[in-house]
């Protein structure tokens, strides 16, 4: 395990093997969070990236009909098949 030291101004040095190993090169962005006291640095490029919900919503529009009408016969012609 491998050890850094926090600096005057909160900066600390990545150990060059494990640099390489993250493939970080100088000026990469990272971003960090802390969780239960664990500090975790992630090259931002492959953060992950949390997504509300709502952010899905509406991707179906328009593959059922565009209209109440072509919605609604869309559903019938599905229901009626069911029972073949």
């Amino acid at each position: 395990m491998a050890q850094v030291r926090v600096r005057s101004k909160n900066q600390i040095t990545i150990p060059v093997r494990i640099a390489e190993s993250a493939n970080i090169k100088p000026d990469d962005l990272l971003e960090i969070t802390t969780k239960n006291g664990v500090i975790t640095l992630t090259p931002a490029t492959r953060a992950p990236k949390h997504q509300s919900a709502l952010s899905y919503a509406g991707i179906a529009r328009g593959t059922w009909g565009e209209t109440t009408d072509e919605i609604e016969a869309e559903l019938k012609e599905s229901r009626d098949s069911w029972n073949r």
